[in-house]
This record gives structure tokens, sequence and C-alpha cells, in this order.
């Protein structure tokens, strides 16, 4: 598939991956401090990058090995786009997989986050910048989320 997808080696176990990707306090630490989190399938979470909103329909949770959402609301404020809600209906999927030393492999995709959408480009730039910060966030216990301050200063 040519849709984003990205595999990484984070030094954390599962269990605390898992709780980064299902978590108000975990999303928060990596993604964007500015955002509703459903904890439950059926749900939808709600996330906030200053003027860019997007909504998540909670698909699957399942603990420690798989979590999926399906874009049901999006606007990406970007002058350059005229499909600001590209991302309705795509699909944001994170496989998790228990390593040797307490390590966790992510395989993450975006479905349907492809080449030929208008945001290929910025989006993928940004799930590169957040997914670090996810791999920092489980290392550490500090990411480099979107800052609800830095909607305040734009």
């Amino acid at each position: 598939m040519n849709h984003y997808q990205r595999s990484l080696m984070l030094d954390a176990e599962p269990a605390t991956v898992y709780a980064a990707l299902t978590t108000p306090a975990g999303l928060r630490g990596w993604w964007t401090q500015d955002c509703d989190v459903a904890t439950a399938i059926g749900e939808t979470s709600r996330f906030r990058f200053g003027r860019h909103h997007k909504a998540m329909l909670v698909e699957q949770l399942d603990p420690n090995h798989d979590v999926r959402w399906l874009c049901t609301g999006a606007h990406i404020a970007a002058p350059e786009l005229t499909r600001p809600d590209e991302w309705v209906g795509t699909r944001i999927v994170f496989r998790l997989t228990a390593q040797e030393a307490g390590r966790t492999r992510v395989d993450f995709e975006h479905v349907g986050l492809v080449p030929e959408l208008e945001c290929f480009g910025m989006c993928s730039r940004g799930w590169n910048y957040f997914l670090e910060s996810l791999q920092a966030f489980v290392r550490t216990g500090h990411g480099t989320p979107y800052a609800i301050e830095q909607a305040v200063a734009a």
C-alpha cells in the first residue's frame, strides 16, 4: 500500500505504550495537550492543535496489542488545502508487538493518508514528529506534544 506507514522500536513494555495510546495522560504526553479522550470502543476522542482538529471514533482496543481509530471529523486549517477535511474516513492503526529486553515494536499506519491527498506531505511530517514524541514519552515520561500555550501564542 502507498499510505503512510512507519515502524518504531520503543524502549518500553507494551503496557506502557498501550497506556500512551489510550489514556488522557498518555495522549496529552506525546500528541496534543488539548484533547478529550474516549476510553471505550464506539466512543469518540477529540484532538485539537490550535485551529486544527480531529475526531476519532475508537474502533478497536486490544490491550497491549492493537489500537484503531476511524477519523469521523477533521479540519486542517492550512490555506493551501482545498479540502481541510481530507482525514475523514481514514484510519489510524497502532499494532504493538512485545520484543526482548522490555521493548515494543510499533507498526503504525494511517490508512487512507496517501500521496494523492493535498495534506500528505504536511501530515507525514507531522506524524514523523509526533511518533518521535511518542518514543521519547514512553522512554522518559516527557514527549513533545502540541501544547495549549502554542495556541495562545499563535
